[in-house]
């Protein structure tokens, strides 16, 4: 087997072991989980699982980075795949509204809450969040670019508003259920926001239904 092929088995075969946990963390969620449980769902010997990684705070943290890889390209294809900036955030305000409710950003919540008492993984998120502000201002620096907002704020301050609503919504449609927590309706009410903060040139509407 020549060192190309090699390669490509063992990043399928983490590529394999990653996706098992995911399905795993977000059943049980991110403290319960044991090396055996990924083991069992994986269907690869401890030894297999070992030779990749060392305990599942490494399993989770790769998790994260290969589903951050995803939601990069994600946001390029928004860019990509719309005319306009605004109708572009319009079709990630549907997104979270459809996937509020999706486990796997809750236990994304369960591992973050904690970090403010752990340096490693306070410095983790603090790395990842910066990461995730840049994929969030480059959708809004096109906009602007294009000549399609004349933002009152800065960029940042608009992003950090609207990452910051995402996630308490996630948090609140997980403890009271969509209805209670007016996940629509607080999705409109950014818009409302990111109408006057971003003074989009021309009329905009959104349709989140």
């Amino acid at each position: 087997m020549s060192p190309r092929v090699s390669k490509e088995h063992l990043n399928q075969r983490r590529n394999h072991i990653l996706d098992a946990a995911k399905r795993v963390f977000e059943r049980k969620g991110y403290e319960p989980v044991t090396m055996q449980d990924i083991v069992k769902e994986a269907g690869i010997s401890r030894g297999n699982l070992y030779q990749y990684f060392s305990n599942t705070e490494e399993i989770m943290r790769a998790v994260i980075k290969k589903s951050d890889q995803s939601f990069f390209a994600y946001i390029h294809d928004l860019i990509n795949g719309h005319e306009k900036i605004w109708d572009a955030i319009q079709a990630y305000q549907r997104e979270v509204l459809e996937d509020v409710t999706g486990n796997f950003g809750m236990v994304m919540y369960e591992y973050s809450v904690i970090s403010w008492r752990n340096a490693d993984r306070k410095q983790f998120f603090q790395k990842r969040g910066k990461i995730a502000m840049e994929d969030f201002l480059m959708l809004l620096k096109k906009g602007v670019e294009h000549g399609e907002f004349d933002p009152i704020q800065p960029l940042e301050t608009i992003v950090r508003f609207m990452v910051n609503v995402w996630d308490g919504l996630i948090l609140m449609a997980h403890i009271e259920g969509m209805k209670s927590a007016a996940v629509a309706g607080q999705l409109e009410a950014l818009n409302l926001y990111l109408k006057q903060a971003l003074r989009p040139r021309e009329e905009v509407e959104w349709r989140l239904n």
